[in-house]
């Protein structure tokens, strides 16, 4: 089981970056988290059919994490010969919310491309909502569900564990961590967070301080993340999604490891771990 990190960017558009987005790859295939900017590109990009792409994982749904969703949705189903099976879709509330208005936007398209002769094979979407303390199993793919993370006035965001193939990769998402962090989180081989350098937000965002503390409040420290990966016992971290955009990866990398013996790693797009 390996992970891909196919988008690293925060909300600003940016040339360098994609938007959020994670893959789990097991038995050569794919599973998709989040579906940020681009995200249908990084697939291609990556390796991997879209059309072969059956499973997608919500953290949450601040929109910088599903506005890549929808291509995503249709390209699936148009190209290389288009999906063939629905597809599934896993998430906190308003997953279903979110997933019938994204297919009330494509319904004049989808209309005339089936008026067309284009098979409606693949246009499904099954959904599933899930909450904190949740388990299941996909394809031989153990998945565990927990509230790992505050992110703001976001209540309903959820943290991912999988594990496959002797391994366990756990995708904390935003935020910084809650209690059951560390304990969810325990013995994995990757952590996945998402830092935060608060002093560099007036700067680089131009906000003003008091906006700058409410930013700084939705995501995790440095301190906060090293110390929850220590706790753990986990085997790396990788950190993704940096908050501001174009802070110092290399200065957080360098934080976390104050607090945090193992391997430290700063993603970029379509690494590969």
């Amino acid at each position: 089981m390996d992970l891909i990190l196919l988008g690293t960017g925060s909300p600003p558009p940016d040339p360098g970056t994609s938007g959020q987005a994670d893959g789990i790859v097991v038995g050569g295939r794919l599973y998709l988290l989040d579906a940020g900017r681009n995200v249908s590109r990084q697939i291609t990009a990556a390796g991997f059919p879209i059309k072969e792409v059956d499973h997608l994982f919500f953290t949450h749904f601040h929109s910088d994490h599903f506005t890549g969703f929808a291509d995503f949705y249709i390209s699936r189903w148009l190209f290389g010969g288009g999906a063939k099976v629905p597809l599934k879709v896993y998430g906190p509330n308003p997953v279903l919310e979110i997933v019938n208005r994204m297919l009330r936007y494509y319904e004049y398209d989808i209309e005339i491309r089936a008026e067309e002769g284009k098979s409606r094979d693949g246009l499904d979407i099954d959904v599933e909502v899930l909450v904190p303390g949740d388990s299941l199993e996909v394809d031989g793919i153990q998945v565990s569900v927990e509230k790992g993370t505050h992110h703001g006035n976001v209540d309903d965001i959820i943290s991912y564990r999988f594990e496959a193939e002797g391994r366990s990769i756990v995708i904390a998402s935003d935020g910084s961590p809650t209690g059951e962090l560390v304990p969810f989180a325990r013995g994995a081989d990757v952590l996945v967070m998402h830092p935060c350098l608060p002093d560099q937000i007036i700067e680089l965002l131009g906000q003003t301080p008091e906006m700058a503390e409410i930013i700084a409040g939705h995501h995790a420290t440095t301190e906060e993340i090293g110390r929850t990966a220590a706790e753990a016992g986990a085997g790396k971290v990788v950190l993704s999604h940096l908050t501001p955009p174009l802070a110092s990866m290399g200065q957080a990398c360098k934080e976390v490891g104050q607090h945090f013996s193992g391997e430290v790693i700063g993603g970029v797009d379509l690494m590969r771990i």
